[in-house]
């Protein structure tokens, strides 16, 4: 596997796939409301970047933009409903995409307990997804050691996927 990755998005195993945002695809930008992106052959999307454009038509999207940063920047509630979901539409035959912006931190994070919830181990996961996706990915030391000593326990938590209410 390179070193960094080559494409947008990479297939981690068989219809999960992991990848970023292109540069030009974010909402800060105009959009041409004309042209759609057919290219991207995903029934649902995890979206952990913020800024990046909504998943065009026809995809289910579940956004939680965080930053790339620390564990403790995010609601891990809100971070357990994000792997819900997509662990979820994955299961259920869905293609599904888990991207953030590069698509090696965050979007390895929420991929990585996916394929946890699916039994492999942090380690297992995180192996897997540097051998698919790139060397780098995953690069951030807080995810891999929150992964390695709280991950499986993050994952097997009960939890509820009814929203919250305000």
């Amino acid at each position: 596997m390179p070193y960094e990755p080559t494409s947008l998005y990479s297939e981690i195993i068989e219809n999960l796939f992991m990848g970023g945002t292109d540069d030009n695809d974010v909402i800060h930008l105009p959009a041409n409301p004309y042209t759609r992106r057919d290219d991207l052959p995903f029934d649902s999307i995890v979206t952990m970047y913020a800024w990046a454009r909504p998943a065009d038509w026809k995809v289910q999207e579940y956004r939680y933009g965080v930053p790339d940063a620390r564990i403790s920047d995010m609601d891990l509630s809100r971070l357990r409903q994000a792997v819900n979901w997509g662990f979820k539409q994955w299961k259920k035959g869905d293609r599904v995409l888990v991207r953030c912006q590069a698509g090696l931190n965050r979007s390895g994070l929420v991929t990585a307990l996916i394929l946890m919830k699916s039994g492999l181990s942090a380690e297992d996961a995180i192996k897997t997804i540097r051998k698919n996706r790139a060397d780098i990915a995953l690069f951030n030391e807080h995810y891999v050691r929150w992964l390695m000593t709280e991950g499986e326990e993050f994952v097997n938590q009960p939890s509820s996927d009814l929203p919250i209410s305000a």
